[in-house]
């Protein structure tokens, strides 16, 4: 067999970032967080983007027309998974459907978390929505929480389909290829970057850096600014806190309304 250089190293740094921040974007997933989660949502959709375009300008084997999506081709596929020889050199049948998949459902995470953060918080660039009948919609906050789960779902599947293929079909050394690039197969396959698509790969990890710049050198942008001014209650009365706020907590006047 053939040791043949698969996954590109772009393609490799897209798949253990896009992993990692869906893997933050989930622990960062508390109220006292949300400007963090919306933070790594906008950066996996940053990285959604590189896969769309490296999807189509990308090398051989990271084409979605390398994908088999055919459920002809899955019924083929899984009445054969017993066998140790695998005729996909790239994603097989079951993995094309759940990639796609995942990529779909995190696209559409996304769109309704911003949504949702702009309706139910005020902030972030659909923080405008908070005035209107959407305020007290919950529809995009519940579409949200099952698109969630069922990215979970997914990530799962995508993982189970991993470790089978590694119980099967060892000796193709597809679970190690996502470090390392690299294959076994039984005619020497491997792919070469072009100048351009290095250089689309250049431009989104520049544009990732940049994103994580701005982020950290503007921790309330646009992406997560309130449209709300901060009140300071308690200068507000100063005279409340000075005589009274050792017995009594102070609440905002409107809660007593």
């Amino acid at each position: 067999m053939f040791k043949s250089y698969i996954w590109s190293l772009p393609t490799r740094v897209f798949h253990w970032l896009f992993a990692l921040l869906i893997l933050l974007a989930f622990l960062t997933d508390d109220d006292d967080l949300l400007n963090y989660h919306a933070m790594i949502g906008y950066a996996i959709l940053i990285l959604l983007g590189f896969r769309f375009f490296w999807g189509y300008l990308g090398p051989k084997y990271s084409k979605f027309r390398d994908f088999p999506l055919s459920i002809a081709k899955v019924k083929e596929f899984m009445f054969n998974i017993f066998n140790s020889e695998q005729k996909y050199v790239g994603h097989n049948p079951p993995a094309s459907f759940v990639m796609i998949g995942m990529f779909v459902v995190i696209f559409f995470v996304i769109v309704t978390g911003a949504l949702t953060f702009g309706i139910q918080e005020g902030k972030g660039i659909f923080s405008f929505l908070n005035d209107s009948f959407f305020k007290k919609m919950e529809l995009f906050e519940e579409l949200h929480e099952i698109l969630a789960n069922l990215a979970i779902v997914l990530i799962v599947a995508h993982v189970g389909g991993v470790l089978t293929d590694k119980l099967l079909h060892s000796k193709h050394e597809t679970l190690s290829s996502i470090f390392t690039g690299y294959k076994k197969t039984k005619e020497s396959v491997s792919i070469k970057l072009t100048f351009f698509q290095k250089l689309i790969a250049v431009f989104f990890l520049f544009l990732m850096i940049a994103y994580f710049v701005f982020n950290v050198s503007s921790p309330k942008n646009i992406l997560v600014a309130s449209k709300y001014e901060p009140i300071d209650y308690e200068k507000q009365n100063e005279l409340f806190v000075s005589e009274c706020a050792s017995c009594h907590t102070l609440y905002p006047s409107q809660f007593f309304a």
